[in-house]
């Protein structure tokens, strides 16, 4: 890849995100969870063990993200339980790296897949809900 095409992706990704809903940037995270979880696979097929160390490493990044922007303090019990997958997805994505066991990483690539059609659906609500507006124009005088 060129490095002009490479800046250009990153900056049109950093102008997705800047605009987008907390549901559409949770959808993007899971989405590039999931197609570097498929490099992974695809690169312990070929036995390239850089290549899946690379992928292996961007994944665990992405899902301390979500584990990050967790709101521990309200979240309840679907935050726990959130907490829990992600924690478990990290332990499962570094051992079956370590043992190049591809099917681990497939069963982890289609729980993030459902989870990230959970968010798409979140973000499709959220974007079609009416907007409110407030104005105070009328209500003084």
């Amino acid at each position: 890849m060129n490095q002009s095409y490479g800046k250009a992706a990153s900056n049109y990704l950093i102008q997705e995100i800047n605009g987008s809903s907390p549901e559409h940037i949770m959808f993007l995270l899971l989405e590039g969870a999931q197609r570097f979880l498929l490099q992974a696979v695809v690169a312990i097929k070929r036995r390239d063990i850089t290549a899946r160390a690379r992928m292996v490493n961007r994944v665990s990044s992405i899902v301390e993200e979500l584990a990050i922007r967790l709101d521990h303090e309200g979240g309840g019990e679907l935050v726990l339980n959130l907490t829990r997958v992600y924690d478990w997805w990290l332990k499962e994505l570094f051992e079956a790296s370590q043992k190049n066991q591809a099917d681990r990483l497939e069963a982890i690539e289609r729980q993030i897949a459902d989870m990230k059609t959970a968010w798409a659906e979140l973000d499709q609500k959220a974007s079609s809900a009416p907007k409110t507006t407030f104005s105070i124009q009328g209500m003084v005088g």
